[in-house]
């Protein structure tokens, strides 16, 4: 049991993410546990090995191609978030219009709610499946 919390130790001191206390109790550890300190040792050489490795730099053409893509997508998902709020905004005055508007009959503005709430529930119905089949769908990841 004691020599588990000292691989957390381990792990929490090549990290440099432990308190003065907690170093003093693994030095101590260490210092009586042999099979303990050949794992730190092992776990202190790991760790400089993976610190010396250096990730290959794409090309420059790579990063040529990539950019463009990266500002699409930020294009894309500002041109649709502007478009969702401002239909938003639309519904929404257009609603508060039909509601307060006093020549319109109480029957008339029901007639007319009646489809448009039986389409948004058929809308989110669908959402509702797609979304739960999306999580379920075994080649979802599958390129076409």
């Amino acid at each position: 049991m004691k020599c588990a919390r000292m691989r957390e130790l381990m792990t929490a001191s090549l990290d440099d993410e432990i308190s003065r206390e907690e170093l003093r109790e693994l030095e101590t550890h260490l210092s009586q546990c042999a099979p303990c300190r050949a794992e730190f040792e092992k776990l202190r050489r790991v760790t400089e090995l993976v610190g010396k490795i250096e990730l290959p730099k794409p090309p420059e053409e790579e990063m040529m191609r990539y950019w463009p893509s990266v500002y699409a997508r930020i294009e894309r998902g500002m041109g649709w978030g502007l478009l969702v709020v401002g239909l938003v905004v639309w519904i929404g005055y257009g609603i508060y219009a039909f509601v307060t508007d006093p020549a319109i009959e109480a029957l008339t503005k029901f007639l007319i709610a009646l489809p448009i709430v039986g389409l948004v529930l058929l809308l989110i119905s669908v959402i509702r499946e797609r979304h739960h089949v999306s999580k379920k769908e075994r080649y979802g990841e599958v390129e076409k």
